[in-house]
C-alpha cells in the first residue's frame, strides 16, 4: 500500500526528559533571542533601574522635594536584575545536570550508573601530556629508565577547584643504584615553582603532595624528571588520576632492545615515527600507559625455540 503523502520523520528533543518527539529539524533549533529571554528581560530591568536611578540625582540635584522612595525603587530594579540573572544562570546548570543524571538512570545499567557519573563530576583535564623515556644499560642485567613528563592540566568546569600536584617512583632495592626524582615542578600564569619536598615509605619515593587553586579554564602547567632502576628484560606502567587527552610517549633505547608501548584504552596506539607513541583519545582515570621492553636478540631466539 503505498501513499503520495510526504512522510515527516519524529526526531527527538533532549530538552526534557522523557524526550519529547518534534517534527523536522527546525524544531530541534533555538533562536538565540528565545535561549536568553530570561538575560534579556533582565538587560531590560536592569536598564530601568538605572534611568529610575539618574531621574532621582538629577531631581535631588534640582532640590525637588524627597525623593528617596524613588531612589529605592531604583535600588531595587538593579538588585533584582543582578539577582535574576544568577539565578537563571544556576538554574540552566542544574537543571542540565538533572536531566543528565536522569538519562544515565534510564539508559545504564545499574552496574554502570556510578562510573558514568564519576566522569560526569570530572573538572579537570589534562589537555596537554608528552613524556620521554630514556633507557640507559648498566650492566648485562640492568638498565635504568629515565622518564621525563611534561602534563597541561585545564579547569573545564565553572567553579574553583584545588588541583593536588604530586609525583612517586617505586623503590626496587637494585644493588647498582636507587630510584630518583630528579626535578618536580610547576607553572602558572607564567610563574615558575621548582621548590619540592620528598618523601619515603617502605618501597617508593613521592614529592609532597601541593594543591593549586584553578579559576575557570585556568591551566598549569606540571614537569617532573624521574628515574628507576630496572631489569633488561621488563616493563614499566604509568597511572594519572585525572582524564589525559591524546597522550604522546617518546621512547629512546640502547642497541639490541626491542619496545613495546600501549594504552589501557579501548584503541591501539599509533606509532607517529619510531619510537613516537600517540593515543587519539582521552585515557581516563587509572587507564594506564604500558612499557615493555626486552633483549631482541633473546626475545628472537626464545621465540624460535620449538
Amino acid at each position: 500500500m503505498s501513499s503520495n503523502k510526504r512522510c515527516t520523520t519524529l526526531r527527538p528533543w533532549y530538552g526534557a526528559w522523557p524526550p519529547k518527539a518534534y517534527r523536522g529539524e527546525g524544531a530541534m533549533k533555538k533562536k538565540w533571542w528565545e535561549s536568553q529571554r530570561v538575560t534579556i528581560m533582565m538587560f531590560g530591568v536592569l536598564l530601568i533601574g538605572i534611568i529610575i536611578l539618574l531621574v532621582y540625582y538629577i531631581c535631588k540635584l534640582e532640590q525637588h522635594g524627597d525623593w528617596q522612595l524613588i531612589h529605592d525603587i531604583g535600588i531595587a530594579f538593579i538588585v533584582a536584575a543582578i539577582l535574576g540573572v544568577g539565578i537563571d544562570q544556576i538554574l540552566r546548570r542544574q537543571l542540565a545536570e538533572d536531566a543528565f543524571k536522569a538519562s544515565i538512570g534510564y539508559l545504564l545499567p545499574n552496574e554502570l550508573k556510578g562510573e558514568m557519573e564519576w566522569i560526569y563530576d570530572t573538572h579537570i583535564l589534562c589537555v596537554e601530556h608528552n613524556q620521554i623515556c630514556e633507557l640507559r644499560q648498566v650492566d648485562n642485567d640492568t638498565c635504568i629508565i629515565h622518564v621525563h613528563t611534561l602534563r597541561k592540566f585545564r579547569n573545564i568546569s565553572s567553579s574553583n577547584e584545588h588541583l593536588p600536584l604530586g609525583v612517586a617512583v617505586d623503590e626496587w632495592f637494585r644493588k647498582t643504584d636507587a630510584s630518583k626524582i630528579i626535578a618536580f615542578g610547576y607553572t602558572k600564569l607564567g610563574v615558575k615553582n621548582d621548590i619540592f619536598e620528598t618523601l619515603k615509605s617502605t618501597h617508593s619515593l613521592s614529592v609532597k603532595e601541593q594543591k593549586i587553586p584553578l579559576a575557570p579554564e585556568e591551566e598549569v602547567t606540571l614537569w617532573h624528571e624521574i628515574e628507576e632502576v630496572k631489569h633488561m628484560n621488563d616493563a614499566q606502567d604509568w597511572i594519572f588520576a585525572y582524564p589525559t587527552l591524546n597522550p604522546t610517549v617518546i621512547v629512546k633505547a640502547f642497541e639490541g632492545i626491542s619496545i613495546d608501548v600501549g594504552f589501557g584504552y579501548r584503541s591501539a596506539a599509533q606509532e607517529l615515527t619510531k619510537g613516537t607513541y600517540r593515543l587519539k583519545g582521552t585515557l581516563l582515570p587509572n587507564q594506564r600507559i604500558e612499557m615493555r621492553w626486552w633483549e631482541k636478540e633473546k626475545g628472537e631466539k626464545w621465540a624460535n625455540e620449538p
